[in-house]
């Protein structure tokens, strides 16, 4: 039965990257990181290789040949943009060659097609904000530097920026930045115990931009995405075209969904498309994004309609 008498669901979206993340130490315990193992539970996860020059044949016009290289310059553009790097022009941190007046990330996407919507985004690698990468569209945009101040403490405070948002304002997309995991890869590498404990610090901070999201209306459906933009190799580093390095991962949760879905190899570029998506906006062909848009959840069904 319906209540005619109920406010229509609100689609928001929030986006979690933590850089570096290795799927396989993100998996191996719960106790390293419990929040996003009951994220997972709850939800869907998947894995994929980025691709290294061979042809993407997912790609949303037809097959291209994709270099996707295992830096976070043109992994997050990746991510953010829904292309790979043969368009938006990213191929090393040094961001040369960047197209984002044609590839703007998704936040921008949504800002300027919705001018009403409430877009913020805030990050602990400042280069996401200094190169464009997260466009001047985006309704607030904060960098927290973690290079001067150390991944721990502007993730931090990357935490807290974002919880006041949720709490004291109305975002309605929201991408939010964590790199200490990559910090701690090339420190020790990602089998070491300061790696574990950067991912627990990660998953702490997670759980209580989850606990703000639970503490909002009832009437918001929150679609919460959550991915990485390369691995690691044993040793700390990357860069190469290792599996080990090439691996990465998507968390999907929002509600309606059958917990522990699996995604068939959800990619970088799927996550763009899939918040334009569930934010209800009709991702146009002109724009040329290679990303598709991953899966909704089926509804239950029940004998009452």
């Amino acid at each position: 039965m319906t209540d005619v008498n109920s406010e229509a669901p609100r689609a928001k979206v929030l986006v979690v990257g933590m850089d570096g993340l290795r799927y396989d130490r993100l998996v191996r315990s719960p106790s390293t990181a419990p929040v996003l193992h009951a994220l997972m539970a709850a939800g869907a996860v998947g894995t994929s290789l980025l691709p290294y020059g061979e042809a993407d044949g997912q790609a949303g016009d037809g097959p291209s040949t994709s270099m996707a290289y295992t830096d976070s310059g043109p992994g997050w553009s990746s991510i953010l943009t829904g292309v790979w790097p043969d368009r938006h022009g990213v191929t090393g941190n040094d961001f040369k060659g960047a197209d984002y007046a044609r590839y703007p990330d998704f936040l921008s996407r949504a800002a300027t097609t919705r001018p009403a919507l409430r877009t913020a985004a805030v990050v602990s690698w400042p280069e996401l904000v200094r190169r464009g990468t997260l466009g001047r569209a985006i309704g607030r945009r904060v960098r927290h530097n973690g290079e001067s101040r150390g991944y721990e403490t502007a993730d931090g405070r990357v935490a807290r920026t974002a919880i006041r948002w949720l709490t004291k304002s109305d975002p309605d997309v929201l991408f939010v930045y964590f790199g200490a995991t990559d910090e701690a890869g090339h420190a020790t590498g990602p089998l070491s115990p300061a790696y574990d404990d950067a991912l627990l610090a990660q998953d702490a901070h997670l759980g209580r931009l989850l606990d703000a999201i639970d503490a909002r209306p009832a009437h918001e459906h929150w679609t919460v995405l959550i991915t990485t933009d390369h691995g690691h190799l044993d040793s700390g580093g990357h860069g190469g075209d290792t599996r080990a390095e090439r691996e990465v991962f998507v968390i999907l949760a929002e509600p309606g969904m059958t917990g522990g879905t699996r995604l068939d190899t959800p990619r970088p570029i799927d996550i763009a498309p899939t918040v334009l998506d569930r934010l209800g906006i009709p991702v146009d062909p002109a724009w040329g994004l290679q990303g598709r848009v991953l899966p909704r959840p089926t509804p239950p069904t029940s004998e009452w309609s």
